[in-house]
């Protein structure tokens, strides 16, 4: 644990007075029309939106639970991180699109645009209390709790006092400007941060005596040993990391959870963008930026608090440890802010996209319809003080960071292939989504509290077969959506799957087909950013023939991606 030195407080002072004041910019605007609060106005540039969804993820919990994963698990345990990259990039060329074209402010909002009537009707409103309230306050809850975690465990501040600061701060520049205030910060707070984690590397490896002697150190070390540095489980050997739990990260849970088709905070942003291809090129942004860029200087730090810490009962508290040990003065106070500003840059979108749905989906559309806009927004406002307390309230109850992770992906898992279904198969009916949510959350929080030491992949693996097992009869029995409505739902979405054959037939639609390019373009984008991350990743643990090697694999696919994007532009533009 450090005192803080003159230079870092007049760092983290000068970093937070320039945030508060570029978020306060666009207050004028925001205040237009809940479309301006809540999604810029459907103007947003691909490079604002993209950079804007890799600050939210990159927040204060995110360096933590990495760290936390590879004291447990080794390098392999972040392929929890890592297997969801699969999902981000068929988002960026199977969802994107059809996310832009629906038109709609919140995900919750399609549902009447799928299903109509009555049923579709109760279900938006409760999409609008499940996501809006349950996920984005517990989602703030566990960032919450990194930032005491952090600052707990870097300096001899008073926790609560900087908590309050940067909260109230984030607040009010939030509720002031909106979206607008959200993505201007998230551009500039993603910077910083990534600045500072790779500074925080920099110094982390040289404490421990370069990249050779961490290597080393882990692998003399009787309680670690080669299989840390691995990015595979070993089969028969002496992995850290479970066979079966990898298998559940790479084949399931890229599926199974709340951000299978998107996630609020993405379809928000997806919303946000210009037009169709602006939403494209925004989701393969912040797919290679989190996926690819961002991640080595965590494992690294993480690497070298295992080789200077050894395990910790609370491994996450290796991150902040290196912090308070190798960082000089004004230097821990630039990486402190940068953490702060994670935190923020998190914060202000939970508490827009919650308040988007308590807006859009519950108030505005159930309780007082014909308002002013004023009066929705002023409302908006409103809902997110409610939400930040309710988080609060949340935090005060949690005590890992990556156990709230995994909890909630298990929470919403069983639901995640309904999400997927409704887009591609005409059959899928509100009560789909209805038992997916409900049976998921319950088994979920029936296996936490009765069998909370089970692996987490047989939890995510049970809950996924029960809901299922639930979900998909009750389809059957309950009676299909009306066709007007789904003739509307093609026409405006045009979704091009086989999935939608009986109502093409029926209606004489010609279907618009793109997922055979989606499925190739998916394909050599998982290549290209694999090939890149563990390219970079076997260069930086001295295996460079492994390295190069997956560089240039990563390198074809790219290139390869980037010439049929180009004709696919070139034949729409014709």
């Amino acid at each position: 644990m450090r005192t803080l030195a003159a230079i870092d407080y007049a760092v983290i002072a000068g970093y937070l007075a320039a945030v508060f004041l570029l978020g306060m910019v666009l207050t004028r605007r925001a205040g237009r029309s809940v479309e301006h609060f809540f999604i810029g106005g459907r103007g947003m540039p691909w490079y604002l939106v993209g950079v804007s969804m890799a600050a939210t993820n990159f927040s204060i919990d995110t360096p933590l639970s990495i760290t936390g994963y590879v004291a447990q698990e080794g390098i392999g345990g972040v392929w929890f991180f890592w297997s969801n990259a699969i999902s981000a990039v068929l988002v960026t060329f199977l969802f994107a699109r059809l996310w832009r074209r629906a038109g709609v402010v919140t995900d919750a909002e399609m549902i009447e645009l799928r299903y109509g009537g009555r049923p579709a009707a109760a279900l938006r409103l409760f999409k609008g209390g499940y996501f809006g309230i349950v996920f984005n306050a517990f989602i703030m809850g566990w960032v919450f709790l990194a930032l005491t975690k952090v600052m707990g465990g870097v300096t001899d501040l008073d926790t609560t006092k900087v908590l309050i600061v940067a909260t109230v701060l984030v607040f009010i520049y939030t509720v002031s400007s909106g979206f607008y205030g959200v993505v201007l910060t998230d551009f500039f707070q993603y910077f910083i941060a990534l600045a500072g984690s790779i500074l925080l590397a920099v110094f982390a490896v040289r404490e421990v005596g370069g990249l050779g002697a961490m290597v080393e150190g882990i692998h003399g070390a009787p309680e670690l040993g080669p299989s840390v540095t691995g990015f595979f489980p070993r089969l028969g050997g002496d992995s850290v990391m479970p066979l079966s739990v990898f298998a559940t990260y790479l084949l399931v849970q890229w599926w199974a959870h709340k951000y299978a088709d998107g996630g609020g905070k993405h379809i928000q942003r997806m919303l946000s963008a210009k037009d169709e291809n602006h939403a494209v090129a925004a989701s393969f942004l912040y797919a290679f930026m989190n996926y690819a860029l961002q991640i080595w200087p965590w494992i690294l730090t993480a690497l070298c608090a295992l080789v200077l810490f050894g395990r910790m009962d609370d491994g996450e508290m290796g991150y902040p440890m290196m912090m308070a040990r190798v960082l000089p003065a004004g230097v821990l106070g630039l990486v402190l802010v940068c953490l702060v500003g994670a935190f923020m840059s998190t914060i202000d979108t939970h508490l827009n996209l919650g308040a988007s749905y308590m807006i859009n989906d519950i108030y505005r559309r159930f309780l007082v319809r014909e308002a002013s806009d004023r009066h929705y927004v002023w409302m908006s406002r409103a809902m997110m003080a409610l939400l930040l307390a309710i988080a609060v309230v949340l935090s005060l109850n949690m005590d890992s960071v990556g156990g709230a992770w995994k909890f909630l992906l298990t929470f919403a898992s069983g639901a995640g292939l309904t999400w997927i279904v409704r887009w591609f198969w005409w059959r899928a009916n509100a009560w789909t989504e209805f038992a997916g949510m409900i049976t998921s959350g319950a088994v979920a929080t029936y296996l936490q509290l009765f069998h909370g030491d089970w692996l987490y992949s047989w939890k995510l693996l049970t809950t996924v077969g029960v809901t299922t097992a639930v979900w998909l009869p009750v389809t059957y029995l309950t009676p299909p959506v009306d066709d007007e409505t789904l003739v509307a739902f093609v026409r405006r979405v045009r979704p091009g799957s086989p999935g939608w054959n009986a109502i093409y037939r029926r209606h004489g639609i010609r279907p618009e087909p793109f997922l055979g390019n989606a499925a190739i373009h998916t394909g050599l984008a998982l290549v290209g950013l694999f090939g890149l991350n563990f390219g970079v990743g076997n260069l930086l643990l001295g295996r460079p023939a492994a390295g190069v090697g997956l560089l240039a694999v990563a390198a074809v696919a790219l290139l390869a991606l980037a010439l049929r994007v180009r004709r696919r532009a070139a034949a729409e533009s014709r």
